[in-house]
């Protein structure tokens, strides 16, 4: 299983260094924030169910992007309304909040739910499905599902910065090639899977 021990033994092998340990954390932290910003593979698809109990409604922590979020109930979407311009409250015996949009680090629910529901009436619930950020590596025996399988890219991209350190402008642009190709492999792989008409097994959905 790879760890964060393993890929700072590649980096000393990759950047011909040993004394660059205390460098290491920092370049680990740079490339996974451009994981988080580029990666939209398979391996960092996460699901998750909500009530909508709340105008707003904090995102988890390593939330990413949206790739869905959809009315329980229905089954319908909720559309991505950055500005909208519908009522903002929702009306008796409505369907609920229909539309979202993120403010800050919330999902606002567009009309806003009518809080505590009428009598009777449950909560609206969505079932989301967002790309997720990297667990941070920390200690030795750390590990993520995306360093364990997509390793080229935690490789790459902290190697980039590794060679940007040593002032290497011919390395770090190879090894920012080499990290972009393998993060648009793995985006790649993943839309072809959802086009190719293959069974889907859904993980169980878990509460924010």
């Amino acid at each position: 299983m790879a760890s964060y021990q393993q890929l700072t033994d590649d980096l000393y092998a990759w950047l011909k260094r040993r004394d660059i340990t205390q460098r290491i954390p920092g370049w680990v932290a740079m490339a996974e924030t451009d994981i988080g910003a580029m990666l939209r593979a398979r391996c960092n698809v996460a699901r998750a169910t909500q009530a909508i109990d709340a105008n707003f409604i904090t995102l988890p922590v390593d939330f990413a992007e949206f790739e869905s979020v959809r009315d329980v109930a229905t089954g319908e979407l909720l559309d991505l309304e950055d500005n909208y311009t519908g009522p903002m409250q929702c009306e008796p015996g409505s369907l609920g909040s229909t539309a979202y949009r993120l403010v800050g680090d919330c999902i606002e629910f567009l009309p806003h739910p009518i809080i505590p529901p009428p009598t009777g009436s449950p909560l609206q619930q969505v079932s989301v499905v967002f790309y997720a950020k990297p667990r941070a590596l920390k200690l030795p025996g750390d590990t993520n599902k995306i360093l364990e399988s997509l390793y080229a890219v935690y490789l790459f991209g902290t190697c980039k910065y590794g060679a940007m350190y040593e002032l290497d402008d011919e390395r770090a642009a190879q090894m920012d090639k080499a990290f972009i190709a393998a993060v648009t492999a793995a985006n790649m792989a993943k839309e072809t899977g959802d086009y190719s008409g293959a069974p889907l097994r859904a993980a169980p959905a878990m509460a924010f």
